[in-house]
């Protein structure tokens, strides 16, 4: 009897949620490649004819950073859509803190703990064998404020300062949920006001630093807003909209050109002439990145009433599947491991600048990548799976279990 995979047996299981999660990471992932070996992909097929170009997926590949908000701002809502609808019963708010904590800690403290002990996987270095700057870090981290101070934000774990926008966004999401529940578009709507109107005061304000303007989580109230709406409208529409099957071709069209209104988002942004002053990056996030996020929204909601063939096999496939469940992960780590192999000339050049060095560099990515992927599967599968799954108390059970078990079993033996 063939085993169903976790998709198959769960009832409505999202299948375009690993899609748009793996493309996410991607694009995450080229960007940080760019930034790192300041390489250029393209694809080939004759020495004189370029089939496709990735340099503008590498260049802007940080827009992706709003469809996880997306992702997260939807997945957070969907089991309260859930109970809205009679669908299944909310576990409650304390059970919500248990679930995110189980789901976001074991991965970064692993990374955390590194860090801390290996300061060269760090990207800001700061004294190691001091103990009180370590914990400042640390505790900052662990706290998930370290995106409120310039020394900290990128302190440890560069790509982490989107988790403080996350944990923050989840101690006022409660808030949230009360008029959302009511009035969801009023209060989307009241949301990206909010958003906009924040950013539009703090872009005036360009002597602030880069990096901590754009990890501001009130900025991201829209994205987030976004993501919830696509939640309760993609439940609303299972239970209260009949004959919705019927409308399978026209939601498979609309759900190709909110990804077609993504792409010439990016494409924009690379034509598009910015004021003085501002670069691409911060004129994006804080005044345009609600055009993105809802044409990312709109991908999910028709997504999941389009084609069989289309969410299953083109966004629910296997390689997608298997990218979405360890990208929490690969996404925590690969810059780190980026920024280790750089400075520790890995593999050996002799150029210096070591990115005119395009073999090297070639190399450096493939090893990162290599090994961004068995990390990834690593903890997942042994450390954030089981944790997810039983809870710290409960894996320590199970491995103290095991062990007193093993302990039985050698002396029985005896």
């Amino acid at each position: 009897m063939k085993q169903l995979s976790r998709q198959e047996r769960i009832p409505g299981y999202l299948y375009a949620l690993d899609g748009l999660r793996a493309i996410s990471l991607i694009l995450i992932v080229m960007f940080h490649t760019f930034q790192q070996s300041w390489i250029f992909y393209n694809l080939k097929l004759t020495k004189t004819f370029t089939l496709f170009n990735f340099e503008i997926f590498q260049r802007y590949g940080y827009v992706a950073i709003d469809s996880f908000f997306v992702l997260s701002g939807f997945c957070l809502f969907y089991p309260i859509a859930r109970d809205m609808f009679g669908e299944s019963k909310f576990s409650g708010w304390k059970q919500f803190f248990i679930k995110r904590a189980r789901r976001i800690y074991p991965s970064y403290i692993i990374i955390l703990i590194a860090t801390a002990l290996i300061p060269t996987l760090a990207q800001t270095t700061y004294n190691a064998s001091n103990a009180v700057d370590v914990i400042k870090q640390l505790a900052a981290h662990l706290l998930f404020i370290h995106n409120f101070n310039s020394k900290t934000i990128m302190g440890m774990a560069p790509t982490a300062w989107t988790l403080a926008v996350e944990v923050q966004f989840y101690i006022v999401f409660p808030l949230l949920c009360i008029p959302f529940r009511k009035k969801p578009v009023i209060t989307c709507a009241a949301m990206a006001v909010f958003s906009l109107a924040l950013r539009l005061i703090l872009i005036a304000k360009i002597n602030l630093n880069s990096q901590i303007i754009q990890a501001i989580t009130p900025t991201y109230f829209d994205v987030f807003g976004f993501g919830m709406l696509a939640a309760y409208f993609v439940v609303y529409t299972r239970n209260k909209v009949k004959n919705i099957s019927e409308t399978r071709l026209f939601m498979t069209i609309i759900s190709a050109l909110c990804l077609f209104i993504s792409v010439c988002f990016i494409y924009w942004l690379k034509a598009a002439k910015f004021p003085q002053g501002f670069n691409s990056d911060i004129y994006f996030r804080f005044l345009y990145r609600g055009i993105f996020a809802a044409s990312i929204a709109g991908f999910i909601y028709t997504a999941c009433f389009s084609y069989e063939w289309w969410e299953k096999k083109i966004w629910g496939n296997r390689f997608f599947v298997f990218l979405s469940s360890i990208s929490y992960t690969v996404f925590l780590w690969h810059q780190n491991i980026y920024i280790y192999l750089k400075r520790m000339n890995i593999p050996y050049s002799s150029q210096n600048p070591v990115t005119n060095d395009r073999p090297a560099m070639e190399g450096l990515t493939f090893i990162c990548l290599a090994a961004s992927l068995i990390i990834g599967v690593i903890v997942t599968k042994y450390i954030e799976g089981p944790i997810v799954k039983y809870g710290f108390i409960g894996c320590i059970k199970n491995i103290t279990r095991k062990f007193t078990s093993s302990n039985n079993s050698k002396t029985i033996s005896k």
